[in-house]
């Protein structure tokens, strides 16, 4: 029995060796692929059996040695447990998603207010240039009502001075006829020649009149300068 099972070694050691001077590289590679593979999906399939494997492991096992109470008491702990941490999850969740409410709550509430306040300044400007507008449209229209009557005022004392004008140059021209007649006409204290220089001096003064003004004045501010400014001196 002993050559008949070294007699198989011998022939699954020939079988190998063949299949290994058959089989390339390529060949190779691929075996060691599907060989992986297959180790693969053992693996996963020992992973979902895992589980159902261990619970029936722990209830055999704590049902041996506690009873079937303390089996379920041990169920019920770990359900409790289970809970408590979900519920304290679910908890501090709860509490982060109220505290972001919170904040986004304020930073509304701000932006309310600032808005709130942006609009009440955005209508007291626009009450303000409502209020200018009015003031310089008023202002304007008074400019120009006082203009148009300062306008018709000057052309009304432009006609006056006009008028005042030449009443006095009628005036003055029947004065001076008056006093030519009345000087040849009547006698006189004055001779013949005074009577005649002063009927020129008056026919010649409306024409000298401003000339000899501009002298006076000038003269009485030549007088003014010799005044002395300081008391001292």
């Amino acid at each position: 029995m002993s050559n008949q099972f070294d007699l198989n070694k011998f022939n699954s050691f020939i079988e190998s060796a063949n299949n290994i001077i058959s089989c390339n590289a390529d060949c190779q590679k691929n075996k060691t692929v599907q060989q992986l593979r297959s180790k693969l999906e053992q693996a996963e399939s020992n992973l979902v059996l895992a589980e159902p494997q261990l619970q029936i492991a722990e209830q055999n096992y704590y049902t041996q040695i506690a009873g079937q109470s303390g089996y379920n008491e041990l169920m019920r702990d770990r359900l409790n447990e289970n809970a408590e941490l979900f519920v304290r999850s679910f908890k501090d969740n709860y509490e982060s998603e109220i505290s972001k409410i919170k904040t986004e709550l304020e930073s509304f509430k701000g932006l309310a207010i600032n808005y709130r306040n942006v609009l009440d300044l955005y209508e007291q400007y626009k009450e303000e240039n409502k209020r200018l507008f009015r003031d310089l449209k008023d202002e304007t229209n008074d400019i120009l009502t006082n203009d148009r009557k300062t306008y018709y005022e000057n052309q009304q004392i432009d006609g006056l001075n006009v008028i005042y004008y030449y009443i006095l140059w009628i005036i003055y021209i029947i004065i001076v006829i008056c006093f030519a007649v009345f000087s040849f006409i009547y006698p006189s204290t004055l001779n013949f020649k005074m009577r005649i220089f002063l009927l020129v001096a008056f026919i010649i003064l409306p024409f000298i009149s401003t000339f000899l003004l501009g002298k006076i004045i000038q003269l009485f501010y030549w007088l003014f300068g010799l005044l002395p400014k300081n008391v001292y001196k």
